[in-house]
């Protein structure tokens, strides 16, 4: 697989999992092919496929198989992004369309000598660690399909190291137009109602979060919390965010899991 994906210019790709045994390949390729962009070192590259075969396999052995026997709905995707306001590091997510139950437990810290499964999220607890990443697992929508699926996404994320090929500090300027444009449209996509307001920002009143558009930041403001700033690169965070909050949000995981 070698498909642009132009993470650096805020590319947003999601790429349908086989429902097979290339399942885990495909997750791989994709990663490659994401990392690929940055220059990534071949070390740090071979964990981050590791950890998406071992997410994605998860997927679809262990949610969608299960989860299409009683309601049909949706199928695994993986998604990746660049996030900026912590430091450029890499989000990749695998949704399945298991409804979300609560917060899971941390894996232990090795599975016992005599099992014969249950080393995956071990593993990618180790890998992501070793690499100052994160991972975790919080409710979602799905993104592809006639319709958007709820569910939820297991992540992680990779820092660019210093030799890695960094993105510019930001990507092509975006006027405060198109951004609240684009955040409506990827919201809309999602199955979320807003509307652009008259100062350009974008509001979801029956939900209570309201986002504002600026020339070197977007905020935003979710019911019960206090205003959190990005980076005006941002955009797509600022969408998971709201979505995974629509989706009633659990903090869940590791020590290290995303912070909302």
């Amino acid at each position: 697989m070698d498909i642009p994906a132009n993470l650096s210019d805020g590319g947003f790709p999601a790429w349908p999992l086989p429902l097979d045994a290339t399942c885990a390949e495909f997750a791989r390729s994709a990663v490659r092919s994401v990392y690929r962009e940055f220059g990534m070192p071949r070390d740090l590259t071979c964990d981050a496929t590791v950890i998406a075969s071992e997410i994605a396999t998860n997927a679809l052995l262990h949610a969608y198989r299960a989860e299409r026997t009683s309601s049909g709905a949706g199928r695994p995707e993986l998604w990746a992004y660049l996030r900026r306001h912590t430091g450029p590091e890499i989000v990749i997510k695998v949704f399945d369309p298991v409804p979300w139950t609560g917060p899971a437990r941390r894996p232990p810290r090795s599975a016992p000598t005599d099992a014969t499964g249950g080393r995956g999220l071990h593993l990618v607890d180790a890998l992501t660690a070793e690499h100052g990443g994160r991972w975790g697992i919080h409710p979602t929508r799905g993104r592809l399909g006639a319709a958007p699926s709820p569910g939820k996404v297991v992540f992680f994320t990779v820092p660019l190291p210093a030799q890695a090929t960094m993105p510019p500090a930001l990507p092509r300027p975006r006027s405060r137009r198109r951004s609240a444009e684009r955040i409506h449209t990827l919201l809309t996509a999602r199955g979320l109602r807003s509307h652009l307001a008259a100062d350009r920002s974008v509001l979801h009143a029956g939900a209570g979060w309201q986002v504002w558009i600026r020339e070197e930041s977007i905020s935003y403001h979710l019911p019960g919390r206090e205003i959190a700033w990005l980076p005006a690169s941002d955009e797509i965070e600022v969408v998971e965010r709201v979505v995974r909050h629509s989706e009633e949000f659990t903090p869940v995981c590791s020590p290290t899991a995303l912070p909302l």
